[in-house]
């Protein structure tokens, strides 16, 4: 209930809008606006890759907006953690808008250093000190964001089992 309110309260072009939710016994349901292109993924790893480089690149711009201000502009700092082209959602103007706070984590902003209980994240997303007994930064978020780079200017999945093995990870 706490992250659903916290959410509620944060405003910004670049993050999809929640408008409400149901929370009954026999049903749970978060309700966003409608994002008409649906996710990036679909246009960065399929067939059909119809978005322009320029186009790309302000979607880019617009997601590390969004990133930027969940880290700096509100009240509380929100850790993502689960930067991925899924979670980045196209308008009908391809505007991107940051999505999917299931795994996020709110913090004062006096603490810089959070101690995990267990992995967050999609595996090739995640920040390696994730893993580590150690505590994290809203840094974690940068790299996620980095991976989202490479596979943006690569129009690839930052893991592809059906490459050779020197080439199945990014960087290549």
């Amino acid at each position: 209930m706490a992250k659903v309110s916290t959410i509620g309260k944060i405003h910004h072009f670049n993050l999809v809008q929640f408008y409400g939710f149901c929370f009954k016994k026999d049903l749970r349901a978060l309700v966003y606006e409608y994002m008409g292109n649906g996710s990036l993924d679909k246009y960065l790893f399929h067939e059909n890759k119809t978005l322009k480089y320029e186009k790309l690149h302000d979607i880019a711009v617009g997601t590390a907006r969004g990133i930027a201000y969940l880290h700096e502009d509100c009240q509380q700092r929100i850790i993502h953690y689960d930067t991925k082209p899924e979670n980045i959602l196209l308008d009908s103007n391809f505007n991107p808008k940051v999505a999917d706070f299931g795994m996020a984590k709110l913090c004062n902003r006096e603490i810089s250093h959070i101690t995990m209980t267990g992995g967050r994240g999609t595996p090739g997303y995640v920040a390696p000190e994730i893993w580590m007994p150690l505590p994290v930064t809203h840094k974690c978020d940068v790299y996620s964001f980095g991976m989202l780079l490479f596979e943006i200017a690569g129009m690839r999945r930052n893991l592809d089992i059906n490459l050779p093995e020197s080439q199945k990870w990014f960087p290549i």
